[in-house]
């Protein structure tokens, strides 16, 4: 079945030509699905066929395989089970076949598509030496070749539980995957395909990161890999230690030390898409000792089933000055996208995290911060005063915040109707929304609202909700304490 001039009319501008080749496909697919299945893969393997068209060929098969919605994924599961073994068999040879094409496209699509098919034959005892092709792929073979193949065994990790795949062949996927993160590897694309699936096959090494002798080699070899030259290799290496500390938290003791570093050094030198990352461990160290402390209150001890070690709390001293930094590299068009997330957001997001984790022990460390730059000259040092104190009003006790509340409570409401900058009223109306959210309530001994300040308040968030879009909106909430 010739399927190529179809494909490419498939994407063509001409939108007429376009819907007529889809409807085409469509109707191919209805009349001989498994010759059409079959023409696909082939299509794929083809060194002969355009890129265009073999990129387009694996996404239909893979979109043949899976979907969002349950029942129609379940569909789709039953329908592939049904075909003839012989067919399928055709088909996955074409798919390992293509995994050695000298074309990046075309392997990337066809790893996503084993990795389909893996998830659906793998939990019925299918397919059973897949995992031993691909490894004997990461074996003296090209380059490009090693990539794909890791590239290819991440997404299976991704697509399989890891209860189907037996222990011996977890440890010798680490094992391929974790050697080819080694420096020693002299392919910046195999490490950077090594990386990327060590982050999705984190979920199947649970007995290795019970060895402390594992541990140790795939610990040392993840730090290593966030010192890389290549900017994607180091990115994606954070990654794994984020999700290394939301999995893993109970195994860190040994290496929090060796991972405070790399993250400090990422965090003040590093390309912001780096940066963002060791930020963000951080954040998901917080969230655990967050969640830990949070279940068991005041009945926390050691021998806890999950055990606080209080990561952060040892860290704050560093970390702390850290993340303060990251709040004076503001961007100067941040408030008109808010959503583009940037390190002062990242870094102010994790100090609030911080300020619940460790509570009444973060406000000494980051008063000096707020005391010095309250009333710079730059708008940026303004700006980053407030918002360290408006991130870290949650966490610490009222006792320990209301007196500093209550003489910044007028200064901030003339920032916020004279400061010059629009990014410190935006941050300060912020600031002010959630003072009125955590600190006002008959629960707190000391009312920030009295009869003496209660009018000037009302007066200053009724004029400010006439400012600036983003300053007004945030001065709604407040006004209606």
């Amino acid at each position: 079945m010739e399927v190529t001039q179809v494909l490419l009319s498939a994407q063509a501008v001409d939108s007429t030509v376009r819907k007529h080749a889809e409807e085409t496909l469509n109707q191919i697919q209805e009349q001989n699905l498994p010759g059409f299945l079959l023409s696909l893969s082939g299509e794929l393997a083809s060194e002969e066929k355009p890129v265009e068209s073999r990129k387009l060929s694996g996404l239909i098969l893979k979109n043949a395989l899976d979907a969002k919605e349950q029942h129609k994924k379940y569909e789709l599961v039953q329908r592939w089970l049904s075909l003839d073994v012989a067919l399928k068999s055709q088909i996955k040879a074409c798919l390992l076949l293509t995994l050695s094409s000298p074309v990046p496209d075309a392997r990337s699509t066809a790893s996503q598509v084993i990795a389909k098919v893996a998830g659906i034959e793998l939990p019925h005892k299918q397919w059973p030496e897949l995992i031993g092709s691909l490894l004997s792929n990461t074996n003296q073979v090209p380059p490009h070749v090693k990539q794909a193949t890791l590239e290819t065994l991440g997404y299976m990790c991704e697509e399989v539980a890891s209860e189907v795949v037996d222990q011996d062949q977890v440890n010798k996927i680490l094992t391929a995957v974790v050697q080819g993160m080694n420096a020693n590897e002299g392919n910046n694309e195999v490490r950077l395909a090594a990386t990327q699936a060590l982050y999705n096959a984190l979920g199947f090494a649970q007995a290795n990161f019970s060895n402390d002798m594992e541990r140790n080699y795939i610990m040392r070899v993840v730090c290593e890999a966030t010192l890389s030259p290549e900017v994607k290799i180091r990115q994606a290496a954070f990654e794994c230690l984020v999700s290394i500390g939301s999995i893993y938290y109970e195994k860190l003791a040994s290496y929090i030390q060796d991972i405070f570093n790399v993250t400090s050094k990422a965090v003040r030198e590093d390309v912001e898409p780096v940066a963002l990352q060791a930020i963000e461990f951080w954040s998901s160290i917080c969230d655990e000792e967050i969640d830990i402390l949070d279940e068991y209150g005041s009945d926390f001890n050691a021998d806890s089933e999950v055990p606080c070690y209080y990561f952060v709390k040892q860290a704050i001293p560093a970390l702390v000055p850290m993340l303060l930094e990251t709040l004076l590299k503001q961007e100067e068009d941040q408030d008109q996208d808010e959503s583009a997330w940037n390190l002062a957001m990242a870094g102010g997001t994790c100090l609030g995290l911080v300020a619940r984790t460790v509570g009444d022990d973060i406000v000494p460390l980051v008063m000096p911060f707020i005391e010095e730059n309250i009333t710079k000259p730059d708008w940026r040092q303004r700006e980053a005063a407030t918002y360290a104190f408006g991130s870290i009003l949650e966490g610490p006790s009222p006792d320990k915040l209301m007196p500093i509340v209550n003489v910044a409570l007028n200064f901030m409401l003339t920032a916020l109707t004279n400061d010059p900058s629009s990014h410190v009223k935006d941050t300060t109306a912020w600031t002010l929304g959630r003072i009125f959210e955590f600190l006002h309530g008959s629960t707190v001994e000391m009312p920030i609202i009295t009869a003496a300040n209660c009018q000037q308040i009302i007066t200053v968030l009724l004029q400010s909700m006439q400012d600036a879009l983003n300053v007004a909106e945030k001065c709604v909430a407040p006004s209606i304490f």
